[in-house]
């Protein structure tokens, strides 16, 4: 009987990932800029509810050796897009209007971008100054009132840098204003905004990578709920491998398993012998 559980199970998940075929876990290639998630895998993070999480895995291949050098501000006011020249950090930076660009960040490159509204972005090459310019950070778009008037603003988490050449997970969780990021399975920031979220653009999909950025991504997935971290650390215990590489569904081959036919016609069921005929007795006591 256990045999037969073990075939049926087999089965449904071979079934379960034929199912999917559409919904390849990659990896995709960051170079080529690859929508990664649909429409309403945004909204699940930032407008169907007060909580969302994000996960992916991530590996930037290479890094651009070629230092620059920006401007930076000293109060954060006159030129709110440049960053502060003591600790090389971006200020709250409010936009114009509706108009955002002026908040870019000279020399970084989106390693994620969930609809305009939750970006992760890289600092591809070293500048030169800003010593203490941080490698890695997340924008968040957010809205409020200032001046007596709706703004909409960018806000910057600093982040530790992502590694180059190697796989990592990154978890995004959300709570209302405050974020969580994880690394792997480990908290590495936690920060609520000054104002909330502005989910206006969460009817884009998820766009990973850019042009000048090489790498790959893969296995995106998002959830209703904010993860806790004991749920963090189980996913990417089941997720990864020993080495930190991201386990791909097709890695697993089902049908090499099976010495059956796909559609399960030819299992076949134990056989059942028929009971032994009924023998006379035949005594001298009868």
């Amino acid at each position: 009987m256990i045999g037969i559980a073990v075939i049926i199970f087999l089965l449904f998940f071979l079934r379960l990932s034929q199912k999917k075929k559409d919904q390849s876990p990659g990896p995709f290639p960051l170079e080529s800029k690859p929508q990664v998630a649909t429409v309403d895998a945004a909204q699940t993070l930032l407008n169907k509810g007060n909580t969302g999480s994000f996960q992916v895995f991530v590996f930037p291949q290479s890094i651009q050796r070629t230092g620059q050098i920006s401007k930076c501000t000293e109060d954060g006011i006159a030129n709110p897009g440049d960053p502060d020249c003591a600790t090389g950090k971006y200020h709250l930076c409010p936009c114009v209007g509706s108009d955002c660009s002026r908040c870019r960040h000279l020399g970084y490159l989106n390693i994620l971008n969930i609809s305009n509204t939750v970006r992760v972005e890289l600092l591809t090459a070293p500048d030169a100054s800003r010593q203490k310019a941080a490698g890695t950070q997340m924008i968040v778009r957010t809205v409020g009132m200032k001046d007596d008037k709706q703004t909409y603003f960018e806000e910057t988490i600093v982040l530790p840098d992502i590694p180059y050449q190697r796989w990592t997970m990154i978890t995004i969780t959300r709570e209302g204003r405050r974020f969580d990021v994880y690394y792997n399975d480990k908290l590495v920031t936690s920060k609520r905004t000054q104002y909330a979220l502005d989910s206006r653009m969460a009817f884009s999909s998820i766009v990973a990578g850019d042009p000048d950025l090489y790498g790959k991504v893969a296995l995106v997935e998002t959830f209703p709920q904010k993860l806790s971290l004991t749920e963090v650390q189980y996913n990417y215990s089941v997720k990864a491998t020993t080495t930190g590489e991201p386990i791909l569904p097709q890695e697993l081959d089902v049908e090499s398993m099976l010495p059956i036919c796909k559609d399960g016609s030819c299992i076949k069921g134990p056989a059942v012998k028929p009971p032994t005929p009924l023998l006379d007795w035949e005594t001298k006591y009868a």
